[in-house]
């Protein structure tokens, strides 16, 4: 399940939660490109709430990678940067891919939602005078998170 907060506009925050479906990975796809459409700067901060949401359904990883060669432009003409918080127990072995480099935005990845925040306000955000409420990031990824624990639960 992949929820998004679009509230905090024109930062995306993005919860996934279990096993993706290759379903829903391509509905991932084409929110984001509803979102590069708009032809706006924005941030992402996505939040994987367990080890499962990180595993690619079979054949993912093919069309993420068409996906991106396709769009790879137009996510370094509108991204301004991409945190990514990931279980404690998978940051060491996810802190070694280089998103930076394959999404060609400034990227890094957290154990902790509170250190990518102080990243995202710091690096992305405050740069570029943009606001960034931390109480109202923080309820909306409550929000997100609930959203998806109330769908894994049905």
């Amino acid at each position: 399940m992949i929820h998004h907060e679009l509230g905090q506009w024109p930062l995306v925050i993005s919860v996934s939660s279990g096993l993706q479906t290759l379903e829903a990975m391509q509905a991932f796809t084409e929110d984001w490109n509803r979102w590069l459409d708009r032809g706006e700067p924005f941030a992402s901060l996505r939040v994987f709430a367990d080890a499962d949401a990180l595993v690619h359904p079979e054949g993912g990883a093919q069309g993420a990678k068409q996906w991106l060669q396709a769009r790879g432009a137009d996510i370094r003409r509108h991204m301004m940067g991409m945190a990514s918080v990931v279980p404690a127990e998978q940051y060491e072995k996810i802190r070694k891919m280089n998103v930076e480099k394959l999404f060609g935005v400034p990227a890094s990845t957290f154990a902790d939602a509170d250190d990518a925040l102080v990243w995202l306000g710091e690096r992305v955000m405050a740069p570029r005078g943009l606001p960034f409420d931390l109480a109202a990031v923080r309820a909306a990824i409550r929000s997100a998170c609930a959203t998806c624990a109330a769908a894994a639960a049905s």
